[in-house]
C-alpha cells in the first residue's frame, strides 16, 4: 500500500493504520438491515465511467513507483479507485448501494497525506500563531516572553514550537475522528460539519494550552524540563480532544433523535 510508508515514518499520519479498519466498520454498519438491492438501469453509462477511471490507473502506478514521495499521485490514484468502486456499486446494487457505501469509501481519503506545499504552509502558519498566542498569555502571567516566528524567547532560554506543538498532528487526527463519529452516529450534514469545525477549534486551543504549559515549565524549571513533559502533554491533549469529540457527537445524536420524534408526533 502506497500510503503505508507515510503511516509508518511520519508521526502526523500514524493514525492512518486505523482508517481502513474504521472504514470497514462503517461499511459493516451499513449492511444492517440487509438492503434489497437492484442493479442499476444505466449500466452502459456506469461501465463507461468505470473504464474512464480505470484507464489512468496503470499509468499512475508507474508514475507513483518512480516518484514515491509525490503525494499528488496518491490523491489521483485514490480518486481513480473511488470512481471504479462507485461504478461497481451502481452496477451491483443501483443508487441505493452507492448512497449506502459512498461515505465509508470517501472516509478512506482522510488517511492520504496532504499535498506537501499546502501542508507546509498550514504547519508554518499554525506554529507561528501558536507561538504568538502562547507568548502573549505567558507574558500576561508575569513571565517575559517574546515570539519570533515559531520560537518563544524565555528568560531561561529559547523554546521552539515544532510541528507537534503546532497542533497539526491533532488537527489531522481530529479531522479523521470527527468524520468517523459523524458517520457512525448517522448525523445530518450540518451537525457533521459543526463537529469537524468544533473538533479543529478544540484541537488548536488545547495545543495552545500545551505550549503555554511547556513555556511555563521552561521559564521556571529550565528549557530542559520541557522535554520531560513534551510527549506526555501531547498524548493528554489528543485524548482530551477525542473525549470532547465523542461527547459532542453523542449530544448531536440525541438532539437529532429528539427532533425526529417531535417531527413524527406532529
Amino acid at each position: 500500500m502506497r500510503c503505508s510508508i507515510e503511516w509508518s515514518l511520519n508521526a502526523q499520519y500514524y493514525y492512518g493504520w486505523a482508517v481502513p479498519l474504521l472504514a470497514g466498520y462503517l461499511a459493516y454498519e451499513r449492511l444492517t438491515p440487509v438492503p434489497v438491492l437492484q442493479r442499476g438501469r444505466h449500466w452502459i453509462l456506469a461501465l463507461c465511467i468505470l473504464l474512464l477511471f480505470a484507464l489512468p490507473h496503470p499509468v499512475l502506478r508507474v508514475v507513483g513507483e518512480a516518484n514515491t514521495d509525490w503525494r499528488l499521485v496518491s490523491w489521483a490514484m485514490a480518486f481513480s479507485a473511488l470512481g471504479i468502486s462507485l461504478a461497481t456499486l451502481y452496477l451491483a446494487g443501483g443508487w441505493l448501494a452507492v448512497r449506502r457505501f459512498v461515505f465509508p469509501l470517501c472516509f478512506l481519503f482522510t488517511a492520504i497525506p496532504w499535498p506537501s506545499q499546502q501542508e507546509t504552509l498550514l504547519v508554518q502558519g499554525m506554529m507561528q500563531i501558536n507561538a504568538v498566542i502562547s507568548a502573549e498569555f505567558v507574558s500576561l502571567c508575569g513571565v517575559p516572553a517574546i515570539a519570533t516566528g515559531n520560537v518563544i524567547e524565555l528568560p531561561t532560554g529559547v523554546l521552539g514550537v515544532n510541528e507537534a506543538c503546532s497542533g497539526i498532528r491533532s488537527l489531522q487526527s481530529t479531522f479523521m475522528a470527527s468524520l468517523f463519529l459523524g458517520g457512525l452516529y448517522r448525523l445530518r450534514w450540518f451537525p457533521r460539519f459543526s463537529l469537524v469545525v468544533l473538533g479543529v477549534g478544540i484541537a488548536f486551543l488545547l495545543n495552545v494550552v500545551r505550549t503555554v504549559f511547556l513555556s511555563w515549565q521552561g521559564a521556571f524549571h529550565g528549557i530542559e524540563a520541557t522535554e520531560k513533559w513534551h510527549d506526555s502533554a501531547g498524548f493528554a491533549i489528543l485524548a482530551a480532544v477525542l473525549v470532547c469529540l465523542w461527547l459532542i457527537s453523542r449530544a448531536f445524536e440525541k438532539h437529532s433523535a429528539r427532533s425526529s420524534v417531535a417531527g413524527a408526533s406532529d
